[in-house]
């Protein structure tokens, strides 16, 4: 307190300046001076982006909903109070987009030319995106923001989602101050593999008592707000939510997904006609616009079968109820945001990561696990489980019928570069800037824009040195303007597009792509024709004006062609400048490249209960002779658990304790179950053991001894060849997720002691990498 009363002023200095006071000898002949604390600029915004997986550009109710079928009021609502972007793009999949929208460079800039599994030894496709190419958050951190994110991540290298990390390229070690969500492709959304900032969690709540992820994910954001604001009221933050939905497996309450019933009985031939309708009625495309045909691969309505139809309805009322779902979970956080005063200066972004997914195939899947282990589904395999569609245990995916509808009126999907994979729903709403509400902007924008545009709007520059890394330029192209200026010319001149080879160009309204044709996509799309693996120079390129033909049904690549070959030529310009090069259309060829790893495969593993390992670091047993080895304490009256689990309901293995005998269970696909069990085991210590001998394919003969001593054996027939689950891996002292056996529920702790517990692994067939592939691709 100051001689006069009054508190003394601080002095700031800033610590690049060296320190601002005055030191004497003593306190009384000195000056103090403080680090200038980092501080928002006046009336700086809150962000908040919220990012939806798989969502086409027709499924939003105020994109066309389906022609009016699906319900999405409280996105709707956003749209009502702000802008709607007709002409805005992504990459076509799921990290690319992330790290452009992240880094506001091109995908391949920052190394991300494809899903993080996919990497390879070139720039454009590390998957290690370089802390030259900082984050949006980092730069907000420096400037006064607090900063959070949510949900999906998908942004680090799949061998560094461990507990082991390394940590760098987690959402912690970008920028964001907090996280809560998982970090692969995808989850399951009744029971997620949970993070809570650099450790794993469980979740808070069961299926039975009314978990759904996409409602705990908006539970954290309002908690992290709530917290934030509670004692920083004038601090801005930036929230990054980014929901699993709509991405596989389609998980929605039932409450939901009976709201849907009979909604779709019309078929997509009738539903892809009245949806383009809707679009020109709201003026989301433009009158005129033609329906392209049905894409390769996808049959007309009334040529399937009423079990398949009844097969196909239910597909897409379980998607429509999960969409449903969420926008009521969106509509829960800006209710929340409106209720404490701050919904009028938050800056809501709203996108989609890339177009309807196709990956469901002609008839979609009750399991994805069925694709990933090629094992066929029929239709009364799914017409058996199609109550339970949606519900925990299955992880179901629609046909690509209906993605063609959610991406209308556009062509493909989500994996390609024509407009159904790029081309996605962007809503921006801000009430205390925007006052042109509910109308429709059309310039032409990317993902890449979205990061200069909040710095614009926010008044930052972007800095040249953060975190002591000398910054590449950001390469997307400020948007700002748009929020203001309807009828301005998009400023943006040229875009190139590579995805798996697919690529295009758009420059100056002009749109130059090819479709390249792989075994891969014959298989996906049961389509019968030429393939040109690695081949490109054998592409068809075609030819659009974008500014006169929405949905690109008119090539112009024959009429045109000189028009075509300088877009082709200014595509290989953008290609070498942004490390797109070299051109790789493989799947299971770059599972087999060699990468630097974190962890290194052993033939001894040694375990300590409790643990949990992801599946990317859990060691593979796959087609492979292998022993457990389990040291453990019966007590006086008996125990019971999982001593050892991998996997989850959709197959995996097992070793547990149940009503005082040792049990040992393969589960392949939930369709066969293959076991051995002890007599009661005697209480102290115990030593459990089984011994897997592989056939050198999907069988083998196990043994189960206790003691030393062999108890009893079974033969093997089937096991998974691709995949247990989507995230879950081993476990030592319980099954946490889904049970892998079908006589206990998760998560089973085991109630003895278990000292010890070894994993030994010898010789066996070569890894499935077409297999590998088929998951990789699918968790995009």
């Amino acid at each position: 307190m100051a001689e006069n009363g009054q508190t003394p002023r601080l002095t700031w200095y800033d610590p690049a300046d060296g320190f601002g006071g005055k030191i004497g000898r003593t306190a009384a002949e000195s000056e103090p001076a403080w680090p200038r604390l980092t501080e928002a600029p006046a009336g700086a915004p809150n962000v908040l982006i919220i990012v939806l997986d798989d969502t086409g550009f027709a499924q939003l109710g105020c994109f066309g909903g389906l022609g009016g079928r699906v319900e999405t009021p409280h996105m709707d609502r956003l749209a009502a109070g702000g802008l709607r972007y007709n002409n805005w793009h992504t990459t076509a999949l799921c990290s690319p987009t992330r790290a452009a929208l992240l880094t506001g460079r091109n995908h391949h800039s920052v190394g991300v030319g494809n899903i993080m599994e996919y990497a390879t030894g070139y720039p454009g496709y590390n998957a290690q995106i370089p802390h030259a190419a900082v984050m949006l958050p980092a730069v907000l951190v420096e400037h006064g923001y607090n900063t959070m994110a949510l949900g999906k991540w998908h942004l680090a290298p799949d061998e560094h989602i461990s507990a082991a990390g390394p940590y760098d390229r987690w959402p912690l070690g970008r920028g964001f101050e907090r996280f809560y969500g998982f970090l692969p492709g995808e989850t399951d959304q009744w029971h997620p593999d949970l993070w809570y900032d650099n450790h794993r969690i469980e979740p808070p709540r069961t299926p039975e008592e009314g978990y759904h992820l996409s409602a705990d994910l908006v539970d954290k954001a309002i908690e992290f707000i709530n917290e934030q604001k509670a004692v920083t009221a004038e601090k801005p933050f930036f929230t990054y939510l980014a929901f699993g939905a709509h991405h596989a497996p389609h998980h929605a309450p039932r409450e939901y997904i009976d709201r849907y019933q009979g909604r779709f009985d019309d078929g997509w031939d009738v539903i892809h006609q009245e949806t383009l309708a809707r679009q020109i009625e709201l003026g989301i495309v433009p009158a005129g616009t033609q329906l392209p045909p049905r894409n390769p691969g996808v049959k007309a309505w009334d040529a399937h079968t009423e079990n398949e139809q009844r097969v196909l309805r239910r597909q897409m009322e379980v998607y429509a109820a999960f969409m449903s779902h969420t926008d009521d979970q969106i509509g829960r956080l800006l209710e929340f945001l409106a209720h404490i005063g701050q919904m009028e200066n938050t800056l809501v972004i709203l996108i989609s990561d890339n177009g309807a997914s196709g990956e469901g195939g002609p008839m979609g899947l009750a399991s994805e696990m069925s694709y990933f282990n090629m094992a066929s589904e029929s239709t009364e395999d799914m017409l058996a489980v199609l109550d339970q569609w949606g519900m925990p245990g299955l992880h179901p995916h629609y046909a690509t019928g209906w993605a063609m509808v959610g991406n209308t009126p556009q062509r493909w999907y989500k994996q390609q570069v024509h407009e159904g994979g790029v081309r996605d729903p962007l809503i921006i709403h801000w009430p205390a800037r925007i006052h042109d509400r509910g109308v429709v902007r059309t310039q032409f924008h990317h993902v890449t824009d979205i990061f200069p545009t909040i710095l614009e709007v926010i008044g930052i520059e972007m800095p040249e040195v953060v975190r002591g890394h000398k910054q590449i330029p950001l390469e997307g192209v400020s948007m700002a303007y748009s929020l203001t200026e309807g009828a301005a010319a998009t400023r943006k001149t040229q875009q190139y597009f590579e995805i798996f080879g697919h690529r295009a160009l758009w420059k100056d309204g002009w749109k130059a792509v090819t479709f390249h044709w792989t075994k891969y996509l014959n298989m996906l799309y049961s389509r019968e024709g030429v393939t040109h693996d690695m081949d490109f120079d054998a592409d068809d390129w075609e030819l659009y004006n974008m500014n006169e033909d929405f949905s690109e049904m008119n090539s112009l690549a024959h009429t045109h062609s000189d028009k075509l070959e300088e877009m082709i030529e200014a595509w290989w310009e953008e290609a070498r400048k942004y490390n797109v090069l070299p051109l790789d259309d493989s799947n299971a060829a770059r599972l087999q490249v060699p990468k630097p790893v974190v962890f290194k495969p052993r033939d001894r593993y040694t375990f300590y209960a409790p643990v949990r390992i992801v599946r990317p670091a859990s060691p593979d047993v796959r087609r492979r002779t292998h022993s457990i080895i389990a040291e453990v304490t019966i007590p006086e009256g008996g125990c019971e658990g999982a001593i050892v689990s991998n996997g989850s309901h959709d197959g995996g293995y097992t070793l547990y304790v149940k009503d005082g005998k040792a049990h040992y269970l393969v589960n392949y696909l939930a369709q066969e179950y293959y076991s051995v069990s002890s007599e009661r085991l005697p209480t102290g210590p115990v030593t459990l053991r089984v011994d897997f001998v592989s056939n050198g394919d999907l069988s083998g003969q196990a043994t189960l001894s206790v003691n030393g001593q062999a108890v009893g054996d079974v033969l093997v027939e089937k096991t998974n060849p691709a995949a247990y689950a989507v995230a879950e891996g081993l476990e030592i002292g319980g099954d946490g997720s889904v049970a892998v056996a079908p006589d206990y529920a998760s998560p089973y702790p085991f109630t003895g002691v278990i000292r010890k517990v070894e994993l030994l692994i010898g010789k066996g067939a070569a890894a499935d990498h077409e297999a590998d592939a088929r998951v990789a691709g699918y968790r995009q």
